[in-house]
């Protein structure tokens, strides 16, 4: 399900950030967009702007939580290694090449 939270997420910020790319060609009326256009892109922009304003909040929240609890201070708790896989056995290499046992 992250999968399509993050693809979610990344349809948002490009179509509101080519919205804002593209919103001063719309205004000289250069290109029509009709107004269901207009609100997806006006809403994906205000999102996009949304996201940004809420970053440094983010940062500044975690920063806060890391200086109470210092267990906290990366940003992702890191798993143990798992152990490494046993090595391979040694197999002997081919000293022939055919079907064994068929008469020529």
């Amino acid at each position: 399900m992250n999968r399509v939270q993050d693809y979610m997420g990344f349809v948002l910020w490009f179509v509101g950030l080519g919205y804002m790319a593209l919103s001063p060609l719309t205004a000289h009326d250069a290109v029509h967009l009709s107004p269901g256009l207009h609100v997806a892109g006006m809403l994906a922009s205000v999102w996009v702007v949304a996201g940004l304003a809420w970053l440094p909040i983010r940062r500044w929240r975690r920063s806060r939580a890391a200086v109470r609890d210092p267990s906290l201070s990366g940003a992702v708790q890191l798993r143990p290694k798992r152990p490494a896989p046993p090595p391979r056995r040694y197999v002997k290499p081919r000293s022939h090449f055919g079907l064994r046992g068929v008469p020529r």
